[in-house]
């Protein structure tokens, strides 16, 4: 295995230029890239127009929303990753922009246009910095006010076609939430999907407000399945197949009549149209990776982002009724060559007692079974995250220096029903940290590396995964990468903006339950820490805040631990910003080229 990587390789492989989260209105359709290292947005037509970067925020963005008729984006504005948003509204004829909404120390997201194109709703926790209520921005009063005026951690999702009524997402955790209707003029909310234990739901309006689709796994045995709701009969209609995967959203046309929704089988993702009127599904093309963002253009016409493994992501038209599918963008990919790209192996290992766990497997190209080469395993964030095979390109740098690379589902992710979803809620939290150690034995004992040549890298609850696995098996880990992570639950769950701390509390368990949250946490473990410890993070992190970092490294540097840091003063739950990301991505390459052991293979 090379022991140093080539920079210019590796800047190569960042460089990859890719488009995603794409939307659609007034005949044109809108996408994000990178541009000198932030996200912006990109317009187009579909007449093989040459695109047309539309906006240039400092820091780039966070999210958008189209109008209907396609004269105004709503966006949501970065700031050094601290999810203090401003939303601007942008000209999509000239790009010039103004702000809705400009306030420090706000979170302001979660945008829905009126179907009128005449404003916009969005969440925001400007009154107390906790609870979110929704506003509404007036395009012809130029400004906002409360619209729906409750508690809790909400989400608006649609406006009734004729505006008087709004469908908003009350979420407990990744496994429960609730559906509320308000009536606008009346002021009045009501709670649709009263229930006891932990049920999901998402919804969207049809053709009229006593019309909903929905998808839930309330009276399923374990996915969720999509169901047409006459709000005035209170009549459920299940439709489209019955599928024994888990559905991860869904969108309604203008008319209410066709709903797209994707299913997520072992990862990959596949999208589904079903007629709503007729029950009928509708072709789809057939795709070998993830369809991650997907939008009417018209009725039976769709724009979505597409990639795989192997491919970076790119915007695709599919006109239903033709069936032709018409690509609209191309990554260009920086003098590396694609067919040199490595598609995962999913696998299954055996836990502690004995519950099949998936994972993703990236071998070297130029594998050879029965060798061992220095590994690296990869966690999740959530703790209810999932990774999927999406284009990962530093996976494939990983891979070309010879690492292979292996990302395991443990118990807690999405993707595996609700049940999967359950099993490391609060006292069964070690559980999942139990799945993390023996992806690392499997790996062993089945000959793909040894101890030796065993890395480990995850970034938030991942970066917990790390922390906790390297305590709680030792030797079995040569080097290990937190980026972003949890080490002590107590003060994780003090200092974690109060916005999140109530959904984390579900997971994780209570304040008041402090013994348990100590016996979990890593920080009080610092002592069986043997891998040297690269620490990531940054300094706005709103979630994670750096003290918990700061903890880990302090712990460790007091006993004579090989301990590194990298703090970013301008990043916060994430490395965004190009340069930064250089940076992160050569020291964490550098790191483990250091420390993980020459194996059978390296020459």
């Amino acid at each position: 295995m090379a022991r140093h990587h080539d920079r210019q390789r590796m800047l190569d492989f960042l460089h990859i230029d890719a488009h995603g989260s794409v939307q659609s209105g007034g005949g044109q359709y809108f996408y994000v890239k990178r541009v000198d290292g932030v996200v912006q947005i990109f317009k187009s037509t579909f007449k093989n127009a040459w695109p047309h970067q539309l906006t240039f925020f400092r820091e780039g963005i966070d999210g958008y929303a189209i109008s209907p008729d396609g004269r105004l984006l709503a966006v949501i504005e970065n700031i050094k990753g601290s999810e203090h948003n401003p939303i601007a509204i942008v000209d999509t004829t000239t790009g010039g922009y103004k702000y809705a909404i400009k306030l420090d120390d706000v979170q302001s997201n979660n945008i829905v246009w009126r179907r009128d194109s005449s404003g916009f709703m969005f969440r925001s926790n400007l009154e107390n910095g906790t609870d979110f209520k929704i506003y509404e921005y007036c395009l012809f009063r130029k400004s906002y006010e409360k619209l729906v005026d409750t508690e809790g951690y909400i989400f608006p999702l649609d406006y009734s076609p004729d505006g008087k009524k709004v469908l908003f997402r009350r979420f407990y955790s990744a496994a429960d939430q609730d559906l509320y209707i308000h009536d606008v003029e009346e002021e009045e909310t009501k709670h649709l999907t009263p229930h006891e234990g932990h049920c999901r739901f998402d919804g969207r309006f049809g053709r009229n407000a006593d019309e909903l689709y929905i998808l839930t796994d309330r009276g399923e045995d374990k996915f969720c399945r999509l169901y047409q709701w006459n709000l005035a009969e209170d009549e459920k209609l299940p439709i489209g197949p019955s599928i024994d995967w888990e559905l991860t959203g869904l969108v309604v046309s203008a008319n209410g009549r066709y709903v797209l929704y994707s299913a997520n089988k072992e990862g990959y993702g596949a999208l589904n149209l079903v007629d709503g009127w007729l029950n009928v599904e509708l072709p789809m093309p057939e795709t070998k990776g993830l369809i991650t963002n997907y939008f009417f253009h018209k009725d039976l016409e769709i724009v979505f982002s597409y990639q795989y493994p192997k491919r970076a992501p790119d915007i695709y038209h599919w006109d239903c009724k033709t069936e032709n599918v018409t690509q609209l963008t191309w990554s260009c990919y920086q003098g590396v060559n694609p067919n040199s790209f490595v598609q995962p192996s999913l696998i299954e290992y055996e836990s502690f007692d004995g519950l099949k766990v998936p994972a993703f497997l990236y071998l070297p190209k130029n594998y050879k079974r029965g060798q061992a080469i220095p590994m690296v395993v990869n966690f999740h964030g959530g703790p209810e995250g999932q990774f999927r095979p999406t284009f990962w390109k530093y996976i494939q740098y990983f891979l070309e220096l010879g690492i292979g690379f292996c990302s395991p589902n443990v118990r807690g992710s999405n993707g595996y029903g609700a049940e999967y979803l359950a099993l490391d809620d609060y006292k069964k939290r070690m559980d999942s940290v139990r799945d993390g150690v023996e992806i690392g034995r499997w790996l062993v004992e089945k000959g793909y590396t040894k101890p030796e040549s065993l890395g480990v890298i995850g970034g938030s609850y991942g970066g917990f995964m790390v922390l906790s696995v390297i305590t709680e098996a030792p030797d079995l880990w040569a080097a290990a990468v937190d980026r972003v992570g949890i080490s002590n639950l107590e003060t994780f769950l003090e200092n974690t903006k109060p916005y999140r701390r109530k959904i984390r509390e579900r997971e994780y368990g209570p304040l008041s339950d402090r013994e348990f949250l100590r016996s979990i946490s890593p920080i009080y473990k610092m002592d069986k820490v043997k891998a040297p410890l690269l620490l990531v993070h940054g300094a706005t992190d709103p979630r994670v805040p750096l003290e918990e970092a700061e903890q880990v490294f302090d712990a460790l540097q007091s006993r004579g631990q090989h301990v590194e840091k990298l703090f970013f003063e301008d990043e916060g739950h994430g490395i965004r910003k190009l340069k930064n990301q250089v940076i992160y991505h050569e020291r964490v390459f550098d790191f483990f080229l250091e420390h993980l052991a020459r194996t059978d293979t390296d020459e």
